[in-house]
């Protein structure tokens, strides 16, 4: 992408109340460029396509390079500088909107986490070339800014773009893997594709899920196969066989091994004490 200096404001989506572009721009930074410290009545996030600089916020500060970039949110004090020695090059866009902050508490992108890494650098400047041609203010235009603002969000926002060892990336894979398991449950569902899915080490996924839960994801996935065969076994008029292949058990006899072990009898002599 040529470094050039680009902006656009005023774009005329303004009836679109869950996400509007303000403006977006990119620039080639001079030796010890900052901008602030100063506040906003909007998000802006920054993406470092080289170089290297300092970006402070809520009392900390951060060093940046090539490949990361920082969210200033609403009427937070921010600063930036790019490095003397080796300045950035950076774009950034500017937004607001109704769903804003649902986005950002799914990302763990956060006030307490405002600096992200992505390795789709080529991507991301995609992204932001398709906001720089839209230069019109047609409604093809507006569709085409908010679809590249759009994409742009759905990489930098993504939980794995947040260090996998802060709290809030942690929180986050535990309940994606519940919300997988219980979504997928009755399916040949392994710790190995759950953590495939969330992008990060097998082994870190178990332990960072039962230090939050007491147990390993996969015996979530045994505790809770039971418990909705339970349930069905209590409310329904399934067979046993019908019950054991809808909590993902093609062997009843298996099945009824482990609903004994867990719920401490046999699916028939449990269905007989309801």
């Amino acid at each position: 992408m040529d470094i050039v200096q680009y902006q656009f404001s005023n774009f005329s989506n303004i009836h679109n109340v869950d996400l509007k572009l303000y403006y977006c721009g990119t620039e080639k930074c001079l030796s010890g460029h900052e901008v602030g410290p100063m506040v906003r009545d909007y998000y802006k996030i920054h993406y470092i396509h080289s170089g290297k600089g300092e970006f402070r916020t809520g009392g900390k500060s951060y060093s940046l390079e090539k490949g990361q970039g920082f969210l200033i949110s609403p009427e937070n004090l921010s600063y930036y500088c790019a490095d003397p020695e080796d300045p950035w090059t950076y774009s950034w866009v500017a937004f607001n909107g109704m769903q804003v902050e649902y986005y950002l508490k799914r990302s763990q992108l956060s006030d307490e986490q405002p600096v992200f890494s992505s390795g789709r650098d080529e991507y991301i400047q995609a992204c932001f070339l398709e906001m720089f041609k839209a230069t019109e203010h047609t409604l093809t235009d507006e569709l085409r800014l908010l679809g590249a603002l759009y994409s742009f969000l759905s990489v930098i926002l993504d939980p794995a773009s947040v260090p996998a060892g802060s709290t809030g990336a942690k929180g986050h894979y535990v309940e994606q893997t519940i919300a997988f398991i219980e979504q997928e449950y009755a399916t040949d569902l392994t710790v190995g594709q759950l953590a495939e899915r969330l992008r990060i080490n097998r082994k870190y996924l178990s332990k960072v899920f039962k230090d939050a839960t007491g147990v390993t994801p996969q015996q979530y996935v045994i505790l809770y196969r039971m418990n909705r065969a339970g349930e069905l076994i209590r409310k329904s008029a399934l067979s046993i066989s019908e019950i054991a292949c809808s909590v993902g058990y093609k062997d009843q006899f298996q099945f009824s091994r482990m609903f004994k072990k867990v719920m401490g009898a046999a699916p028939r002599d449990y269905r007989n004490s309801c």
